[in-house]
């Protein structure tokens, strides 16, 4: 298993591609060195003489094309992957690449490299991007990045658009992003990290990676060297990748990373290291071209450099078309792509489906629950009248919330948001006030001798002290103009800068009085003197803030007991907004409901018991609701499931059509999280892989209508496990419309399979995974050929992939946690593992690694081990039984000792393992760069 990898060969080099690299490499030799370095800027200019047009590197499209106004809008990728389904997210991220093309069209500006998937790991449920990503594990991850990719990609020689993979490596922590380093252990990065850029590229689905801004192992990762030595060494041919930084991230070696002392440093470094275009500075290039020009002065950068980052973007935009009459190509892909709707109703069609298929239902504890019962039907919460979009949505299309799909659908629907309206009051100033061009005031006769109308706001809870205040009148948040004067002016909260918060401080000794601190530039609400106006204080001031106090005007707890009140059923929605408590910058800070939340959970808990009661939680990431899951008829996930999100939701809870989502990614429990900036996955226990606890575990889903599974079988076929499942339809229906099943397999292998050497073996792990139609009548048979390499584990000391040469237990389940049959089968076929060769063993094959940190052995290549603290730490590493380890090398002032004893050691075997385990202690300043073996 020396060359070998979990994933599927890479494919070959494609013929058109091998011409479009023959003509790269040519017209290169063309340009001129101004032209070749201002090509690398984000905002490429065009040569016209050589046909060359403009270039923009990206274009937004994690679930649906982004920032360019109306778009078709699918879950948040998520939600996507509740579906389990590669086949829908392939068709979704085709009606993407679709409406780039439309876009493009029209505005030719438009780029046709795509920057999605985001193929980063839900590793840590506080991460704040958890909603662009799509789950946990690594295989599933892979499938379903490929998948999407594939429908960015589109059939045939010319490309729709290129996919972009987004954010290599090991990045999922918005914390101090741009300065934390994430520690990999080997396994960690070949078992977990990889995969999901390796599968996309190695199957020709995608054509370009994005870097993140983080350092890894202490290298900033616009330095790694595993861009060439991992994702290049993936494709046929290297020059097919090409490698994009991530905004702003140039001047962050130089500015917050500190790696090289300036900018001609930074950008001899990223080119060196592989990066051929840098996004920086918006559309003004000149820190990039100034930059590189005196990195090639100063002898920092070859020009060979530079000439092979311009081939990368223009076989990138080759493979598009772009320069179809230079190359003899058709200009265009044929549109739309098959299976693509043309039409907005079947896109709409498919977006509903994709939100239909991602909704999980995750407890039923009261079958009269769902479907809804006939009778009055109150449905409660502010996010059952709204729908919300992200960071990285589009303008959301005709969006229905659920409170008004269900209205349209069935009679006595009575809404309540649950939300207090209030006037608000300042100390010593009266009401605020509403002026005719809609400035909040207080009254001040003498600048407005007109009258006012008091403001009525309804007041939002967002938790942790944050919330919005919406004008009862024009139905717009408040929020500061570009003088920061407060008024009632936005539909929505959104921007990368969020505008529409306020933190509500409390005043000690001011019982129910508050200041109000504008989170988007944390500036105090204050009064100014003349004209009465609600303005936003000096940044620093503290003086002079206005002490507000909120009367209750109207009870949203009142509204919510009318409501309920005589109701057959009550829906109670609640979830997270975006923009807020995680997104990109900003990690969440627990996994708890706001208080808010958690209040109007306990209300639906307390009412009647003749009340069915669910819970519809929308949202970016998952919860730990404490129990109170247990007290409610029955509880419903979606993502933030974009434009048809409340139709679909509607479908599901009056049956017209059944639950089929499954979490792809685990809900845990109140226990103790590890710090969202350790990477270690396998040490410290996290996701289901390796045992972390659940409140829904990964793959749950439960289904009103369950389908029954027969004939289940699972045997060697060769070097692949053969899975067989016969699902049908139940006698009797509850719900409508067509069935889906998600049939999942999971391969437990014992530690004591692995007879070589020691490994630490995750718990359970998926190895492959079906999403089928069940029809009204008959079966849908599930086939599956899991590959043999699919149960390999990474062996460090090796540097390769070892196979068990012990028994497996294949289990085929309906869940992480809740298998349907269980099957021991023998060893996989496999040949034993080449012995590592050579006599030095390199830092970075340690293992168990404590008090020590990775670190670059130099700014581009190589690792090497040094101290975290000054009372230093150990490092493991698996050598051959009676391997002589002859020296512990070290660089700098430092100790290095072996602590099984004096050198020369001899390798003491692990029992009846051929292998042994040396240990060594680091202490001061010294590096350790590996041990040198002797035959001796």
């Amino acid at each position: 298993m020396k060359d070998a990898m979990p994933l599927a060969a890479p494919a070959p080099l494609d013929p058109h591609d091998r011409r479009r690299l023959d003509w790269a490499r040519g017209i290169v030799g063309e340009l001129t060195t101004e032209e070749k370095v201002a090509l690398l800027h984000q905002y490429a200019p065009a040569v016209p003489r050589l046909g060359i047009g403009p270039f923009v590197t990206g274009t937004e499209g994690v679930h649906g094309l982004a920032w360019r106004g109306p778009a078709t809008q699918f879950p948040q990728p998520v939600g996507l992957a509740a579906t389990w389904d590669p086949e829908l997210l392939r068709r979704a991220a085709a009606v993407v690449a679709e409406e780039v093309r439309e876009l493009r069209a029209g505005d030719p500006s438009v780029s046709l490299t795509v920057w999605a998937p985001v193929v980063n790991l839900l590793r840590h449920p506080l991460w704040g991007r958890t909603e662009e990503a799509y789950t946990e594990d690594p295989l599933l991850n892979a499938e379903l990045g490929t998948a999407f990719s594939r429908g960015l990609r589109g059939d045939g020689p010319t490309w729709r658009t290129v996919p972009t993979l987004k954010h290599f490596l090991a990045y999922s922590n918005e914390t101090d992003r741009c300065a934390t380093s994430s520690d990999l252990p080997p396994r960690v990065l070949h078992e977990l990290e990889l995969p999901g850029f390796l599968a996309p590229l190695a199957a020709g689905a995608a054509g370009s990676v994005m870097l993140s801004y983080n350092l890894v192992d202490g290298r900033p990762a616009h330095l790694s060297d595993l861009v060439d030595s991992a994702l290049r060494a993936a494709l046929p041919d290297p020059d097919l990748l090409f490698v994009v930084s991530d905004a702003g991230a140039p001047g962050n070696l130089f500015r917050s990373q500190k790696v090289v002392p300036d900018a001609a440093h930074a950008y001899a470094a990223m080119l060196r290291a592989g990066v051929d275009s840098f996004t920086d500075n918006d559309t003004d290039p000149t820190e990039t071209v100034t930059a590189v020009h005196a990195a090639l002065a100063a002898g920092l950068v070859e020009e060979a450099h530079v000439d092979r980052a311009v081939v990368r973007q223009l076989v990138a935009r080759a493979r598009t078309g772009e320069f179809a009459a230079l190359l003899g190509e058709d200009a265009d892909p044929a549109a739309p792509a098959p299976g693509v709707p043309a039409d907005r109703a079947g896109r709409r069609a498919l977006a509903r489906e994709a939100a239909t298929r991602g909704a999980v239902l995750l407890a039923h504890r009261d079958p009269r629950a769902l479907p809804l019962p006939p009778g009055p039907l109150a449905v409660l919460g502010a996010q059952a009248g709204t729908v919300l979009g992200d960071w990285y949505s589009g303008d959301l299309i005709d969006p229905v919330p659920l409170s008004r799909a269900l209205a349209a659908r069935r009679e006595d629907v009575r809404v309540a948001d649950g939300l207090d309206v209030v006037a608000l009051e300042v100390t010593g100033d009266g009401p605020v006030l509403r002026a005719a061009d809609g400035s909040l005031h207080v009254d001040r006769p003498a600048h407005r001798p007109a009258a006012s109308e008091p403001e009525r706001l309804v007041l939002t809870d967002l938790g942790e002290g944050v919330l919005t205040l919406r004008s009862q009148v024009t139905g717009l948040l408040v929020a500061p103009d570009d003088r920061g004067r407060l008024r009632p002016r936005s539909a929505r909260v959104g921007g990368w800068v969020v505008q529409e918060t306020f933190a509500r401080e409390a005043l000690p000794g001011a019982e129910g009085e508050h200041r109000l601190r504008h989170r988007g530039s944390g500036r105090l609400v204050g009064i100014e003197h003349h004209t009465g106006d609600l303005v936003l204080l000096p940044v620093g001031t503290e003086a002079g803030a206005a002490h507000l106090t909120a009367n209750v005007l109207g009870s949203g707890g009142a509204a919510v007991e009318e409501a309920t009140r005589g109701a057959a059923a009550a829906v109670l929605v609640l979830g997270n907004e975006p923009h807020v408590h995680g997104r990109e910058t900003e990690d969440r800070p627990h996994l708890r409901l706001p208080e808010g939340d958690r209040a109007a959970l306990r209300a639906l808990v307390a009412l009647p018991a003749e009340v069915a009661t669910v819970l519809v939680i929308t949202s970016s990431y998952p919860y730990d609701l404490e129990g109170l899951e247990e007290q409610v008829g029955a509880v419903v996930w979606s993502a933030h499931a974009g434009e048809a999100e409340g139709e679909a939701l509607a479908d599901l809870l009056t049956g017209a059509r059944d639950f089929s989502g499954r979490l792809a990614q685990t809900w845990p429990t109140s226990a103790p999280l590890p710090s969202v900036l350790d990477y270690d996955t396998i040490g410290t226990s996290m996701t289901y892989r390796y045992g972390q606890e659940a409140r829904f575990g990964f793959g749950h889903g439960l289904a009103l209508d369950a389908c029954d599974w027969h004939g289940i079988d699972a045997r060697w076929d060769g070097d692949e496990i053969a899975v067989h499942v016969e699902v049908t339809a139940p006698a009797e229906r509850r719900t409508g419309g067509p069935l889906h099943e998600v049939v999942q397999v999971y391969a437990d292998v014992p530690a004591s399979s692995f007879s070589r050497r020691c490994h630490e073996v995750p718990v359970t792990r998926l190895v492959g995974s079906a999403a089928v139609e069940v029809p009204a009548s008959g079966a849908a048979t599930v086939a599956l050929r899991i590959p043999a390499r699919r149960l390999a584990l990474h062996a460090p000391d090796l540097e390769a992939w070892e196979l068990p040469d012990g028994p497996v237990t294949v289990r085929i389940a309906r869940s992480a946690a809740r298998t349907a049959e269980a099957f021991t089968l023998p060893a996989p076929p496999s040949a034993p593992p080449e012995a590592a060769t050579g006599d030095l063993v390199p830092a970075h094959r340690a293992e168990e690694v404590h008090g020590l940190l990775r670190s670059p052995a130099s700014l581009l290549e190589g690792t090497v081990l040094r101290a975290a603290t000054a009372a230093g730490g150990t490092a493991a590493f698996v050598l051959p039984a009676g391997a002589v380890v002859a020296a512990v090398g070290t660089e700098g002032e430092g100790e290095a000792v072996l602590l099984e004893g004096p050198l020369p050691h001899t390798v003491v075997a692990d029992g009846d393992r051929p292998t042994g385990t040396v240990r060594v202690r680091l202490t001061g300043r010294a590096a350790l760069t590996g041990l040198r073996l002797t035959t001796d």
